[in-house]
């Protein structure tokens, strides 16, 4: 039995992970997350047009991964196991990144 998740639910598995986060008072330090939910949305907008993660400039990709990985590295050993948002939300884009990778390499990716 495969278990492997869609590309579409790394992209959902992010905005729900940054909509708790804005919505949960334990998470003080999120202001870039609205930045990074409309950057995040354009390019699954490109996707769902294109099925291809290509669209966003290299650039603006690794602005997103500073900011995520900033974000978690400033909550994973505070924030309860059990709510592990940060977590769960630099995963899914770590999920998203390599996806990309794999096809700029030249990899077809399959939904």
């Amino acid at each position: 039995m495969d278990n492997k998740r869609s590309i579409s639910s790394y992209f959902e598995g992010v905005f729900q992970n940054i909509d708790i986060i804005l919505n949960n008072d334990f998470y003080s330090d999120k202001y870039n997350l609205n930045q990074v939910k409309d950057k995040v949305k354009k390019w699954y907008s490109s996707y769902n047009k294109t099925k291809s993660l290509k669209s966003i400039n290299p650039e603006e990709l690794k602005e997103l991964e500073l900011e995520i990985t900033d974000f978690f590295a400033q909550y994973v050993a505070t924030e309860p196991i059990e709510k592990n948002y940060s977590e769960r939300l630099s995963y899914d884009f770590g999920e998203l990144e390599e996806y990309w990778e794999k096809e700029m390499l030249g990899e077809k990716i399959d939904e």
